[in-house]
């Protein structure tokens, strides 16, 4: 464990599919205002991971879920730490939209809602009240900036979000998941389907943005956990391996010997 404050904190956390088991008692320590990095092979529960974290468990209708898990020390597992809210709303940790909307979600492949660059990124802040265009234009320039992509779109906003390239619309995701000022940004596998420039571009937004927000990082690019994240875990069939430093990580003198052998690509 970390002595950093957390964030969140995750403890005995195990999740199955029916039986299936994704994550097998699960702890650990996610600091505020860093990058913490997840690794491990794909099917390891990474995914799974952050489902549980952002609540969109919740929608998987044959998942079970044990153990705690904390956002600022309150628990968002526990249905008593919610209200039955059914409309949306600035509630924070009162009711589980407000609970997500605390936290950005970015998926392996870019999905652009069919509609424009403009009402990509308005959406979610629409949806919450927000109605004034002044308010709504500024936040747009706002995210579209953080996201490296404003001086490309910038004079195109009512184009259709779908028809920019690929690493375009990665960025336009998160652009809208930055659009509700999220506390954490959860990015699974984001360069997945992108080239490794416009990563790279995106990388440096990263370094930037996690002085606002908390970002989790999973990736299957262990280089890519090595140059962005503070700290890194390695989850492997559902279980912890290891969580420290990521210099400590990637040294080829981790604790687990399973550690050094996937970050040196022996297996994974």
């Amino acid at each position: 464990m970390v002595d950093l404050p957390a964030k969140i904190r995750v403890e005995g956390l195990g999740v199955s599919y029916g039986d299936k088991i994704a994550l097998k008692d699960l702890s650990l320590q996610i600091p505020a205002n860093q990058i913490f990095g997840i690794i491990g092979p794909a099917q390891s529960g990474k995914t799974t991971f952050l489902k549980a974290v952002n609540r969109t468990i919740d929608f998987v209708s044959n998942a079970t879920v044990k153990g705690r898990v904390l956002m600022d020390n309150q628990s968002v597992l526990d249905a008593s730490s919610f209200t039955p809210v059914k409309k949306l709303s600035n509630n924070g940790m009162r009711d589980l939209c407000g609970y997500r909307r605390r936290i950005g979600m970015v998926a392996p492949l870019p999905v652009g809602l069919p509609m424009t660059i403009y009402d990509n990124v308005t959406f979610a802040p629409r949806q919450a009240g927000i109605r004034k265009k002044d308010e709504l234009d500024t936040l747009v320039e706002r995210c579209l900036t953080q996201a490296a992509l404003w001086d490309e779109v910038k004079d195109r906003l009512d184009t259709l979000g779908t028809k920019l390239s690929g690493g375009q619309q990665q960025r336009l995701t998160i652009a809208r998941a930055l659009s509700h000022e999220p506390e954490v940004l959860c990015l699974d596998e984001f360069s997945i389907a992108i080239d490794p420039v416009t990563t790279m571009r995106i990388e440096d937004v990263l370094k930037e943005l996690k002085a606002e927000m908390t970002i989790i990082l999973v990736t299957n690019l262990v280089q890519q956990a090595r140059r962005l994240a503070k700290r890194t875990a390695f989850i492997l069939n559902g279980e912890l391996v290891e969580e420290d430093t990521t210099k400590k990580i990637f040294s080829g003198n981790a604790s687990d010997s399973r550690t050094n052998e996937f970050v040196s690509g022996i297996f994974g």
